[in-house]
């Protein structure tokens, strides 16, 4: 039961911040109730750490119908501790650094959806089996929606925002359909057992949610989201998603997919250097912050196709922790810029660090052109994670005397994670690893840094002159590429497709309730009944 504890205590912290807000507003007690809860619920996290692993049945459909199979357990392990322990730690800092963003977003409205948001994410961290996996993601995802639709800007991105809804509705029926060939194989519904039959299908579900494979794309530009809430509710289905990514099996592409492994590497490419240009080239980190989760879940995915799933653990700590790190330092204070490196060590990928165990994932088939290239999407998420350090910050007076103290904590929460996940994270996760491919990454990073000041490009300004021709040139390309990237061209001709459809219905409904409806449906049944007595076949 001790694995529905934070989930409970978030969820009642959440409602009772939704009732205190509704009948006597009251800023700081609300504020007080999230910041406790979380760090109650944080401990606890902390503490089943010592317990892994630790598995709670919820319901079986034996029990009630016998006959009917399946069940819905929680299962915390070494394979979901890590993203369990990050998803926290930000909902945690979230809640502490909103401290200092009262004038901004920081409502408690804000925060009963933060820690409901994580709650819920918790319940489909902690999946047992696929059967609980789909209807924890349906749950996310309809939270997801009506958050998105709620907001100001929502009306100028329905479209998008239903896209993006009917593509995870398809990855859940696509985790359904891995789910019955996983049963055929051997007839269990545990994630911890996907086969090789099912798991190829499983990284299709997890790929379409992280929008990197198969390339989809339509989650680029969505309403502005908050750096509050907003933060929890971007990073949580991709949480989720990457925890699935560490479950699949090592030799999950058939043997009649295999030919098509270089295309599969090409397309997470393709995403990845479209997603990282993207980044260095955003005008902050919060408009970046699409860019900056597409170009790391295809690394971690890279690592999935590459047999070593295990290091996709790796690159997914590096999506949520460094990259929330950024996401979350406003209002900037320059004094306190010097935080912002501590996630760049979790970046580097440097010896006993925790991306070390990361670079397995791209020489398990040995050292090749796609490494290089992975190796180079890396070093190119760095450089954009750098240029945002060099920005300057605001001045300390911004902040209020108690959010003084509370602001720095929020982050310092952050930084404490990265440290203890590469400490005690998962099994090899310290680690000296690939020691060389950080070495040739960090010193690549060296020698674009030393060019850019020999031009004359000094920092935060790591972006080409406005003037320049390859600016022009990607000026030119990128508003072009990105519908492609997005598959906007497909799902337009399907938003035809329908509406033609709906159209031919419409008008055969509109015949067959006009004055010569019943004549049609006399000679529409009689053409049924001769086809059916095989009649028309002679």
């Amino acid at each position: 039961m001790i694995l529905l504890l934070p989930v409970g205590i978030l969820l009642l912290a959440s409602l009772a911040i939704f009732i205190l807000d509704q009948i006597r507003p009251k800023f700081g007690t609300s504020w007080l109730i999230a910041s406790i809860t979380s760090a109650v619920a944080w401990l606890t996290i902390l503490i089943l750490r010592l317990y892994l692993p630790t598995t709670l049945e919820i319901f079986s459909w034996e029990q009630v119908a016998p006959g009917f199979l399946g069940d819905f357990s929680l299962l915390l392990d070494y394979g979901n501790w890590p993203y369990v322990f990050a998803l926290i730690t930000i909902a945690l800092s979230v809640i502490l650094t909103d401290a200092a963003r009262t004038r901004y977003d920081s409502t408690p409205q804000s925060w009963s959806a933060s820690l409901m948001i994580t709650a819920i994410s918790l319940m489909a961290l902690l999946s047992g089996t696929s059967l609980m996996l789909m209807v924890t993601w349906a749950i996310v995802d309809l939270v997801k929606l009506v958050y998105l639709l709620r907001l100001e800007t929502a009306q100028q991105f329905t479209l998008r925002i239903i896209i993006s809804y009917g593509v995870r509705m398809l990855s859940i029926l696509m985790v359904f359909y891995a789910t019955t060939l996983a049963w055929q194989v051997n007839g269990s519904f545990d994630l911890t057992a996907i086969p090789q039959k099912a798991g190829f299908v499983f990284l299709l579900a997890a790929g379409l949610r992280l929008g990197v494979f198969p390339l989809t794309l339509p989650f680029l530009q969505e309403p502005d989201l908050r750096r509050g809430a907003g933060n929890i509710i971007r990073l949580a289905p991709t949480i989720t998603s990457l925890s699935l990514l560490a479950r699949l099996p090592a030799d999950l592409i058939p043997q009649g997919l295999q030919s098509w492994e270089p295309l599969f590497h090409v397309l997470l490419l393709l995403a990845g250097f479209y997603a990282a240009v993207r980044w260095l080239r955003a005008s902050d980190e919060i408009v970046g912050r699409p860019f900056w989760i597409i170009a790391w879940s295809a690394l971690a995915t890279a690592s999935v196709l590459n047999g070593v799933p295990a290091a996709s653990i790796a690159w997914g700590i590096a999506l949520i922790l460094p990259g929330s790190l950024l996401f979350l330092y406003y209002p900037r204070i320059q004094r306190m810029n010097f935080l912002l490196y501590f996630g760049l060590i979790g970046l580097v990928g440097l010896p006993f660090t925790p991306i070390a165990s990361g670079w397995a994932g791209f020489t398990a088939d040995g050292f090749n052109v796609f490494s290089i290239l992975y190796l180079l999407i890396h070093t190119m998420m760095v450089l954009g994670y750098l240029n945002r350090i060099l920005q300057p910050g605001g001045e300390p007076g911004t902040l209020e005397s108690w959010a003084r103290l509370v602001y720095p904590l929020g982050l310092i929460f952050i930084i404490q994670a990265i440290f203890a996940l590469g400490l005690i994270g998962w099994p090899g996760s310290l680690t000296v690893g690939v020691w060389w491919l950080p070495l040739i990454g960090n010193l690549l990073i060296i020698g674009i840094i030393l060019l850019a000041n020999k031009l004359g490009i000094s920092p935060p300004n790591y972006t080409l002159p406005a003037s320049s021709r390859m600016a022009k040139v990607f000026e030119t390309i990128m508003p072009r590429l990105e519908p492609i990237l997005r598959l906007e061209w497909l799902y337009k001709v399907m938003w035809r497709i329908n509406n033609w459809i709906g159209k031919l219905l419409n008008a055969i409904s509109t015949l067959l309730e006009s004055d010569g409806g019943i004549l049609w449906t006399f000679i529409l049944l009689v053409l049924l009944i001769s086809l059916l007595s095989g009649g028309g076949l002679n």
